[in-house]
């Protein structure tokens, strides 16, 4: 599932659900502190959820779009990007062996 995808179905969601779902991944999050290894998909699975099912439907968009990436100790899949100001492109294989690299991830809107 796409980000776009799952923004999508999250948009649809009248603003009290909205604030249903921010609850359960708030508890989610708060639950996973205390047990790094287990994913959110293994806390939802633990719980019987009483949500709306369009809730429950962003939940799951969340969670597979969330599963679509590496996990902790696996290697990163090699991608390219342009330079700032510059049509050279770097990838990341371009590091490996020479430097640590850190990627982060987020809306700087």
């Amino acid at each position: 599932m796409l980000k776009a995808q799952r923004d999508s179905v999250i948009s649809r969601l009248s603003g009290e659900d909205r604030q249903d779902l921010w609850r359960v991944i708030a508890a989610i999050k708060e639950s996973r502190r205390g047990s790094p290894g287990l994913t959110a998909r293994d806390l939802v699975q633990g719980r019987q959820l009483e949500l709306p099912e369009n809730v429950l439907a962003a939940l799951e968009a969340i969670m597979v779009r969330d599963e679509s990436g590496p996990r902790v100790g696996e290697i990163a899949p090699d991608f390219s990007l342009k330079r700032l100001g510059s049509e050279e492109r770097v990838g990341l294989s371009d590091f490996w062996g020479n430097r640590t690299v850190a990627l982060a991830f987020g809306s700087y809107t």
